[in-house]
């Protein structure tokens, strides 16, 4: 019976050590990985006990990691207890509050009105925890980003409150939380903190303000951004200017495009810190945008590779069944096709937040003069050469060849093998089956017959357009890669096919026919 208390005594001082140390962590992806591992690790009901004792933790790191637990637990357990915890007139403000928003935010659970009517928003509580957070990011950035992230789902009103509480406290340390907020996915909230950091430039904390406003160009809508360069050309006129730092020991590691468009994007710094560097990661889109990030910026320095000349590749253990290959780029190119994502982001029919990561550290990238990369690089992105004669070819005879053999050799390349194995979307448009589909046997009139009627059926997709057009966006980011991996006969293939991916009749078109008869087996 003693062994049994004082192993309950030994789970329970280790869960809520645990628990405390949620505020360690370092991203959003280890945040939900440690609240992960706590559910795992310890029984469900000590699990819930131990979260309902923390709902007035000051870290709001803390409570965001509660969010993350509480998704996890049973929801006939977890839901009805922080019902509980909110209307329970004897817990703390802060307690009520959080037990609020974890339902809201992370279990979609709606409060019954007035349910916590009672508290006063912005009473000390709430100044306290902004200030508490305000303090832990100067070691920890993400704690602040969980602050914001919790904000954001509340009324804009919650928002407008903290940014006037922010005016009780020293210039220098609202900066940062105003970053945030000018990137909140409200146009009203984030141009208020816009109007307050053009405000503190004439403060103690005025380059820093001015150096935040120039970082925040990249992160907003265009029509923001304007704004934002609007309020730098006030304080500008004031005297007080931002000159960008050279981006000493940067460097960008990129992956090639697939079919989709998709490359993996890193950006790597060498710290002078011993042994660690920052890590900034993007899965990036020509035809989507900004799909994932990730950041480290204690990333020990022996799991990066070491730095290598622009052009070679390196490969990297991620912990998958093969390593992932990236190239060797200037730093600048990394961070123009980054530019180039968030173009197409914001383009959007339905414009999505961007990733949490990119907001929080964003600043990394874009505190640098606007990137400037070769002309033959551009070239091959842009292709608006005017006077180039290959431009307006009429598609004879040899002009098809030409177009058959830039296809075969450039699918023979080792970067364009996802696209071979990505292309099962081509033959479940076709509707052929697995079996009808092989053509390894045929003879040449058959197969013929067959690649012939697979894309008269991909012609008639209703989304046969949108298909060409993100197929020619990635053959010129493919083309890109190439070029800087020393391959041009290639890059030139790449971007001959990208010149006529609209322009050829879908039937004669030999790219399409070589995935298809890939797709197929042949």
């Amino acid at each position: 019976m003693t062994d049994k208390i004082i192993h309950s005594f030994q789970q329970r001082r280790q869960l809520n050590q645990a628990i405390d140390e949620l505020a360690k962590a370092a991203s959003e992806a280890e945040l939900s990985r440690r609240a992960r591992s706590i559910v795992q690790t310890y029984p469900a009901d000590l699990v819930l006990t131990a979260l309902l004792k923390h709902l007035d933790a000051p870290s709001g790191q803390v409570r965001g990691g509660l969010g993350h637990i509480a998704a996890l637990l049973p929801p006939d357990k977890v839901t009805p207890a922080l019902h509980a915890a909110a209307a329970n007139r004897n817990n703390s403000p802060q307690a009520r509050v959080t037990a609020a928003l974890l339902l809201e935010r992370f279990l979609g659970e709606e409060l019954p009105a007035g349910a916590i009517s009672d508290l006063d928003e912005s009473n000390e509580v709430a100044f306290q925890s902004m200030t508490e957070a305000i303090a832990a990011a100067r070691y920890n950035r993400h704690i602040l980003l969980e602050y914001v992230t919790q904000m954001r789902e509340t009324d804009a009103e919650v928002a407008y409150i903290v940014m006037e509480m922010l005016e009780r406290i020293p210039p220098a340390d609202r900066v940062e939380l105003l970053r945030l907020i000018a990137q909140d996915d409200r146009p009203p909230v984030a141009d208020r903190a816009r109007q307050r950091l053009e405000q503190l430039g004439e403060s103690e904390a005025g380059m820093d303000a001015a150096r935040t406003l120039y970082t925040l160009r990249y992160a907003l809508p265009p029509k923001q951004a304007a704004l934002v360069q609007r309020s730098l050309r006030k304080l500008q006129f004031r005297g007080v200017r931002y000159t960008p730092p050279a981006p000493e020991h940067w460097r960008s590691l990129i992956g090639p495009a697939d079919a989709a468009g998709n490359q993996t994007a890193w950006f790597v710094h060498r710290r002078d810190k011993p042994a660690t560097s920052i890590l900034l990661g993007f899965i990036i889109s020509s035809a989507a945008g900004v799909i994932q990030a990730f950041a480290s910026e204690e990333m020990p320095r022996v799991h990066l590779p070491q730095a290598r000349e622009v052009g070679e590749l390196v490969a990297i253990d991620v912990g998958a069944e093969a390593p992932v290959v990236l190239l060797e780029t200037p730093f600048d190119l990394g961070r123009l096709l980054l530019l180039r994502a968030l173009d197409v982001h914001w383009q959007g029919e339905a414009v999505q937040s961007l990733p949490n990561e990119y907001k929080l550290y964003n600043d990394w990238l874009w505190q640098f003069a606007d990137p400037e990369v070769d002309p033959a690089l551009l070239a091959y992105l842009d292709d608006e050469d005017e006077a180039d004669p290959e431009r307006e070819q009429a598609l004879d005879e040899e002009m098809r060849e030409r177009l058959s053999r830039a296809a075969s050799d450039l699918l023979s390349h080792p970067a364009m093998e996802s696209w071979i194995l990505q292309n099962q979307g081509l033959l479940n448009v076709t509707q052929f089956d697995a079996q009808q589909g092989m053509m390894a046997g045929m003879d040449p009139t058959t197969k013929a017959m067959l690649i012939s009627r697979a894309l008269k059926q991909l012609g008639q997709w209703s989304e046969s357009e949108r298909l060409l057009s993100t197929l020619e966006a990635s053959l010129r980011s493919q083309a890109v890669w190439l070029y800087v991996a020393g391959d041009e006969r290639n890059a030139d293939n790449a971007r001959l096919l990208a010149r006529w991916m609209q322009r050829l009749p879908l039937a004669e078109n030999p790219l399409l026919a070589a995935l298809v008869i890939a797709g197929f087996g042949a």
